[in-house]
């Protein structure tokens, strides 16, 4: 018999409503009220509340009382956690406690000096790089550890039931501290090196410095549950950016030490926005294999005071939701006087998931496809190819006529960042491209590559670079002989874990030999239909990615597109047809491999470029063949499905989200209508139930398929399928 679900197994919403800028005044609170209010209008069940404060001079005081721990002004006769935490209970709602572990003040830092964070030049963190402009941070290798671990403790004594550490972090170009020196040298028998991604003892030191925010997570789990067995630890583990590696943070590593996998999905007014960034934020925390929480920001960016437009807050909500992740909301208290009702999204979100609750417990992803997104590849990748570090741009342009030179990063870390972005948009290319084409996807780490897990899928998505581990590489190669297929483009699989180059996976990509890469330009290249393929007509020019490489295809191994000449400039003669292939179509096996020797996610992701989008869509919609589920809709409708067992029934449950939207933040999200499912299952339902918006819907059992229409989708829609 299967043991009972913990609180935090089931669906959570968690709110934190901070009382800022000074935090005393929740002393003068109706403490019932507030509890109250914090469910009947909100309809969350875990509150966060602060313990010690995350900003401004006052970061290592507390609100509660702690033995040898400073309290916040104000509060000196009042305990908010001892206060809270019953009430809260009353009402049915979880506290977790919010502890400040990464800022702090300049005065607090200069009573303990060894504790700090030191760069590689021998400079104190705070003074060589200014934490939010006026603090510092201190490391988990030095004496601090203790002072932290003793305030976790005191902070359970209050009766909350866990706690969320905002940090700690080790901060890019840390820590050469005299702890971390000497704990360096006792694992590696050398001294600390500095940045040389040609020099394996560096990579080393990137692991040595994960492997310490580990170790203090499992240290501060372990101080929690001598407290209480039961309590909850989690931390902001980080989310899919390839930059991550410079904070240390990889949920890989730190997952088996917290009860959530916890990130930030904020929005940021004056970038392009990522219109699935709740989505892929949720689906990422997700692979970790832990209950995932989406961080989201009610407030209005860096305008605290005042909240986000409410169908920006609904449509990032159902984002979460449909992902099957957790929301987490914060904003504060004082922005409620002037925006009485930002409430209302959340409640209605909040208000579904716990009603229907049973619906989003013990839920299994039917998709049909994976997507990589490696922690080994953000860590060591750093391509081998000089071109990728160069860039052609006009200098000036003078009677019509422009002057191109190129110019090349020769920095280590200016290289490192070019390779970041191509990783970043990489990422987020692949992932709307299929998004956008309802292909059904679940997004893989590196622990995934083996070969117990990949039998789950039809296809493999190994995106512009990806460094593999020797049982990654196995266990692909045996994927594909079986049967399964692989998209893959540029250097997917070029390299070893620790970035080292490889080349035993070119005989699964097709490829005899890489003669390097053509010029990096942007526009005007392109390349040539040879054949008909993925919805291409022979003869047709298709546009080059600004990376491509020069790749002699193996024996046997089909090209039906070549890449188009080289050409330096804008409206001038085209060149002709290289003998380059810029698609190759292997057969290993069983299995069948497309290998597209460009940077197509970066170009998508990039540039938005239509024909990349297709070919990623297209690639994989050839290899699944027929798909479980088939969506007549627009392209901005998302969908997930999943398969859930219950009393020895099967239950199908399809999630869609309208993300239809005429601007970031969204203001409006704009009705879709008469949408056409096809769930491709062979066996007749009992019942076909929808759970939000529509009352019934119509269906019927055609073939080996289950049909349905629904004729209006304004946000959010649940179906459920019992079979």
């Amino acid at each position: 018999m299967s043991r009972a679900k913990r609180w935090w197994e089931r669906p959570v919403c968690m709110l934190r409503m901070d009382y800022a800028p000074d935090f005393s005044v929740i002393r003068n609170e109706d403490l019932e009220e507030v509890a109250r209010n914090r469910k009947e209008d909100w309809c969350i069940n875990c509150e966060w509340i602060v313990g010690t404060p995350g900003f401004s001079n006052m970061t290592h005081q507390t609100t509660f009382d702690a033995d040898g721990y400073e309290k916040y002004p104000g509060l000196e006769n009042f305990d908010y956690l001892r206060s809270y935490a019953p009430i809260a209970h009353k009402h049915g709602i979880k506290v977790i406690a919010y502890l400040n572990m990464h800022w702090f003040s300049y005065e607090f830092a200069a009573d303990h000096p060894d504790w700090e964070q030191i760069t590689s030049s021998g400079e104190r963190y705070g003074i060589a790089r200014p934490l939010y402009g006026n603090g510092t941070t201190f490391c988990v290798n030095s004496g601090w550890r203790e002072w932290a671990f003793s305030l976790m403790a005191e902070a359970m004594k209050t009766g909350i039931d866990g706690i969320f550490l905002d940090g700690p972090v080790v901060f890019h170009d840390c820590c050469y501290c005299p702890t971390c020196q000497m704990e360096f040298i006792a694992t590696y028998g050398r001294v600390l090196p500095r940045e040389n991604w040609h020099d394996p003892l560096w990579k080393g030191f990137l692991c040595f410095r994960e492997n310490s925010l580990a170790r203090f997570l499992a240290d501060a789990r372990q101080t929690v549950r001598k407290i209480n067995p039961e309590g909850v630890i989690f931390l902001n583990g980080g989310g899919w950016e390839p930059s991550g590696w410079r904070v240390a943070r990889d949920i890989q590593q730190l997952g088996p030490f917290q009860n959530f996998n916890g990130a930030e999905a904020f929005f940021s007014y004056g970038i392009t926005p990522n219109p699935y960034a709740c989505m892929m934020t949720g689906k990422y925390l997700r692979a970790g294999d832990k209950p995932a929480v989406v961080f989201v920001h009610y407030m209005n960016d860096t305008w605290h005071y005042l909240n986000l437009p409410r169908e920006e807050i609904g449509l990032s909500l159902a984002q979460i939701a449909s992902c099957g992740a957790n929301p987490w909301l914060a904003l504060i208290r004082s922005s409620l006087d002037s925006q009485p009702s930002s409430h209302e999204p959340a409640k209605s979100m909040c208000g579904f998931l716990e009603q229907r609750k049973d619906y989003f417990m013990d839920c299994e992803s039917m998709a049909e496809v994976g997507l990589l997104f490696s922690a080994y590849t953000n860590r060591n990748y750093l391509s081998r190819y000089e071109a990728v570090y160069e860039t052609t741009a006009f200098s000036k342009e003078e009677n019509l006529g422009v002057d191109y030179k190129v110019k090349r990063n020769e920095a280590w870390t200016q290289r490192k960042k070019e390779c970041e972005k191509m990783l970043q948009h990489s990422y987020t290319g692949y992932f709307q491209a299929l998004t956008r084409a309802h292909i059904l996807f679940d997004i893989l780490l590196d622990k995934d590559l083996n070969k117990k897990n990949l039998v789950r899928y039809k296809t493999i998505i190994l995106s512009d670079a990806a460094c593999l581990d020797d049982e990654a590489v196995e266990a692909l190669k045996h994927f594909v002989s079986e049967g399964g297929n692989m998209v893959c483009s540029f250097e997917a699989g070029f390299y070893d874990a620790e970035g080292d180059p490889l080349f035993e996976f070119f005989e699964v990509l097709g490829i005899k030999q890489v003669e390097g890469l053509f010029p990096a330009f942007k526009g005007e290249n392109y390349q040539k239909v040879i054949s008909d393929c993925l919805g291409f007509k022979e003869g047709v020019l298709v546009e080059r990615a600004i990376y491509a490489l020069k790749v002699i295809a193996a024996e046997g191994a089909v090209m039906p597109m070549l890449f188009m000449n080289h050409v330096k400039g804008s409206y001038v003669p085209l060149e002709g047809v290289s003998t380059y292939p810029s698609l190759i179509i292997n057969s290993y096996g069983k299995g069948k491999v497309l290998y597209f020797p460009e940077a197509l996610g970066y170009f998508y992701g990039s540039k938005g470029m239509p024909s990349a989008e297709d070919r990623i869509a297209r690639s994989v919609q050839y290899l699944v063949g027929t798909p479980l589920l088939e969506i007549d809709a627009p392209r901005t409708v998302s969908a997930e499905v999943y398969r859930q067992k219950k009393n020895k029934r099967d239950r199908v449950i399809i999630h869609l989200v309208n993300n239809t939207t005429g601007s970031y933040p969204a203001r409006e999200c704009l009705p879709v209508i008469n949408i056409d499912l096809r769930l491709n299952v062979g066996r007749k339902p009992r019942a076909v139930t929808p759970l939000r918006e529509l009352k019934s819907i119509d269906y019927q059992a055609n073939g080996n398929g289950l049909e349905m229409h629904i004729p209006v989708l304004n946000l959010y829609e649940v179906i459920s399928i019992d079979f």
